[in-house]
């Protein structure tokens, strides 16, 4: 018999907000999810949405917030966007593989550094230099969901390429971390890991550098960036969006301190949970220098374990993360992200004791 979950760990889709039932029933009771997407109370929502997301994140000034369907979509709108530029992707994972498949797809000549794990991270980017000297365009991870790993200094990445645009896929870090936006051009997460909301919607947020270099760039595709761009500066989307999740974006993220008084407890707790997981036999997929803060990935000795695990974290009420890609069946993901409480991992911490 299926048990509720009360606490999910799986990072994506994750826990949610208490308050986005609260909401959720607000705007049906409203009517505000049939009314016309384009009208002036929508207008208004998704200005308001937009500041949200400027306020919570600390957004520099002249930003501009967009939206779109998902994390996923959003390469495509980029590749689209850069598939001339010499590009340079930084992989360390299947997530970014998937991405540098994409623009390879589109150009060809799209360069990979793929890091290793066992290899100091300031040596990597610098021997990156050496593969693709010049790049235009730099697309890079900041947490690798798959394998729970991280970027540690994205700071390094702008030394090094001065004059290159910067994306960074942040899906499992916006709203979780601080991002060091004076390194960045470019930023997107879809919204069902640390901004806490239900699947079906992406951010993306671009620097004044980058809507400069793209605003009126053709439009070959209705998704084109350009569009994009030009629509959110009119407080608009380009086609009928997510209107329940833009304004649970409008309305949750109102009610919760700004990422940077946050994060400090956040990264205090995942330094616990590495320590206290690692104490009851279970190592972390990748070496310390990289492991992430919001996305914890440990192997498991066996599918067996695996499965009595699982059980074990059900019965709690408890919904454990799955292994993904090539770790599918001998590791397990644990989520870090705001709406988890911290009663959560302390029975977690009971479930994963198998002495």
């Amino acid at each position: 018999m299926e048990r509720k979950i009360k606490y999910s760990f799986q990072p994506g889709p994750a826990q949610l907000f208490p308050e986005v039932e609260i909401w959720t029933k607000f705007a049906l009771k409203e009517g505000l999810l049939s009314r016309y997407h384009r009208d002036a109370i929508w207008r208004e929502i998704f200005r308001e949405a937009q500041e949200a997301l400027v306020r919570y994140l600390g957004l520099p000034e002249g930003w501009t917030v967009a939206f779109a369907n998902s994390a996923t979509e959003i390469w495509q709108i980029l590749v689209d966007a850069t598939a001339t530029f010499r590009s340079l992707h930084f992989i360390q994972g299947a997530f970014a593989q998937r991405w540098y498949a994409f623009q390879r797809a589109a150009n060809p000549h799209a360069e990979a550094m793929v890091l290793a794990f066992d290899q100091p991270y300031q040596t990597q980017v610098w021997r990156a230099a050496e593969k693709a000297p010049a790049p235009e365009y730099i697309a890079l991870v900041h947490v690798e969901t798959s394998v729970g790993a991280y970027l540690p200094d994205i700071g390094e990445v702008r030394r090094v390429f001065p004059e290159a645009l910067i994306a960074a896929d942040a899906t499992s870090s916006l709203g979780g971390l601080s991002l060091p936006w004076h390194f960045i051009d470019i930023a997107f997460a879809s919204v069902q890991k640390c901004l806490g909301l239900p699947p079906g919607l992406g951010v993306l947020i671009v620097s004044p550098a980058a809507k400069r270099r793209f605003m009126h760039m053709p439009r070959y595709r209705y998704n084109a960036l350009s569009f994009i761009l030009q629509s959110a500066e009119k407080h608009e989307p380009i086609h009928t969006p997510n209107l329940l999740g833009i304004f649970l974006l409008s309305r949750i993220l109102q009610m919760r301190l700004p990422v940077s008084e946050t994060e400090g407890d956040l990264r205090a707790r995942a330094f616990r949970l590495y320590s206290e997981i690692e104490k009851k036999g279970f190592i972390p997929l990748v070496l310390p220098l990289y492991r992430a803060p919001t996305v914890l990935a440990f192997k498991v000795e066996s599918s067996e374990v695996m499965y009595e695990l699982r059980r074990r974290a059900e019965h709690a009420g408890l919904y454990l993360g799955w292994g993904y890609g090539a770790y599918k069946e001998e590791s397990f993901r644990v989520a870090n992200f705001p709406a988890l409480p911290e009663e959560s991992y302390g029975m977690l911490l009971e479930v994963l004791d198998m002495g």
